[in-house]
């Protein structure tokens, strides 16, 4: 039996479906909750002294803070600033920053790779790898250098159109494949019925009925989990089975 512990700042979003899907499969490994409430440093100190494969960490403020913690960091994790999962490797931990590669996936999977992109929202974490797949990336924001900003993050052949105003954006929407919404307002008349819609966070629910497909909070989060657990502990589950 192996042993992964999850890393929260309270309350897990990450616990039941974790354990919906290794209830499914019934593999040999155990996902163990550790509220650490401010002891980051201790609960990651302890990981290899009692024998954890690794750990999952969910609270965000937790992700920034172990990336200064961990003394191995696979690229992502450095050029991110976070680390959202650790392992056990030889006596050490390393750890990763795996959302980026959730985007990726999620984007490949639902035939976004090469799409034009409007970005509605502030900026993820890790963008530039996340968004590695698509071929242009425009952005609504709130001021032209809230969106300059934005843009400087992406690689230089990817960077298009720093919007700040809704008729900018509404106009651009016909040259667009994919809109991906960060939170914040989003406007329904951007949305075209050949768009397709990455929700990160929660939209109002018209939303869904105009787009033709849509990668949701909650299934990107099913996949998101999947990744996650897999690169700690190895054992790869399907993301659907990650069920709230």
């Amino acid at each position: 039996m192996e042993y992964v512990s999850l890393f929260s700042a309270g309350s897990s979003r990450w616990l039941a479906p974790a354990l919906a899907a290794l209830a499914v499969h019934e593999v040999p490994l155990q996902l163990v909750p550790a509220p650490v409430a401010g002891r980051l440093p201790a609960a990651l100190e302890g990981l290899v002294p009692l024998g954890f494969a690794g750990a999952l960490i969910e609270d965000e403020g937790y992700q920034t803070a172990a990336a200064g913690l961990v003394g191995r960091l696979e690229v992502e994790a450095r050029e991110a600033g976070a680390v959202d999962a650790v392992r056990s490797r030889f006596g050490e931990l390393e750890g990763n920053y795996l959302l980026p590669l959730a985007v990726k996936q999620a984007m490949e999977q639902s035939g976004f790779a090469g799409a034009r992109v409007l970005w509605l929202g502030p900026p993820l974490r890790g963008l530039r790898d996340a968004l590695r797949l698509a071929s242009s990336v425009h952005v609504l924001r709130g001021s032209p250098l809230e969106g300059e900003s934005f843009l400087e993050m992406l690689a230089p052949p990817q960077r298009g159109l720093a919007l700040t105003d809704k008729s900018q954006a509404q106009a651009l929407a016909g040259e667009v494949d994919l809109v991906v919404y960060n939170g914040g307002a989003l406007p329904l008349a951007l949305l075209q019925p050949y768009h397709g819609l990455f929700a990160f966070r929660e939209p109002q629910q018209d939303a869904y009925m105009i787009v033709d497909q849509v990668i949701s909070p909650g299934y990107f989060r099913q996949l998101y989990l999947s990744r996650l657990l897999g690169w700690v502990s190895g054992v790869d589950l399907p993301p659907e089975d990650f069920v709230e």
